[in-house]
């Protein structure tokens, strides 16, 4: 964690680094101690994807915890920071570049969100090679006014049995399970 942070600390030092990027690092030990636990409640939760995956640090911790872990980040740059900071840990993750929005989800409700997530242009669901159904975790880290668009997308997507966790600086971290009719 303390490489992730250095390495997050010196992207934002960058002369060339863009303002408006929506990327905002959430508190991973926080994240680490949820899905530790979500592991001994869960042993039977393999695979991991982590939407918006930034630097991808909740992907490693997953994968450091041995879930099959995956994320899926829409800026390119963040996506080739994320397999150099796994690569130096020997942790192995895959990572797409794309939105974490499947093309085809109805989001016209969220329209008027005032919200970073991308929406309407290609998903990464297509270069992972697997459905959003296909993940027992699923971790996201929204702005305020998305969490309810993120649980709604779970709730239509998600595989049943399958746990949405999201963090929130203000009410830490959450899970959502998703059961049958739900």
């Amino acid at each position: 964690m303390a490489d992730a942070q250095a390495r997050v600390d010196a992207w934002f030092a960058r002369a060339e680094h863009r303002a408006g990027i929506g990327f905002i690092p959430c508190d991973p030990h926080a994240v680490f101690a949820a899905l530790q636990a979500l592991r001994e409640v869960r042993p039977d939760a393999r695979r991991l994807l982590e939407w918006g995956s930034g630097f991808g640090v909740v992907t490693g911790l997953a994968a450091l915890l041995g879930f099959d872990a995956h994320g899926i980040e829409i800026e390119p740059s963040l996506v080739r920071e994320s397999e150099k900071l796994l690569t130096a840990h020997q942790l192995r993750a895959t990572f797409a570049c794309g939105s974490f929005v499947p093309e085809d989800f109805d989001a016209e409700r969220y329209s008027d969100l005032e919200t970073r997530t991308v929406m309407g242009r290609p998903d990464g669901y297509e270069e992972l090679g697997r459905d959003l159904d296909e993940f027992d975790v699923v971790f996201a880290y929204p702005w305020p006014t998305e969490e309810e668009m993120y649980c709604e997308l779970f709730r239509r997507r998600g595989d049943v049995g399958a746990v949405l966790v999201t963090c929130s600086r203000v009410e830490g971290v959450r899970g959502y399970w998703k059961g049958r009719g739900r």
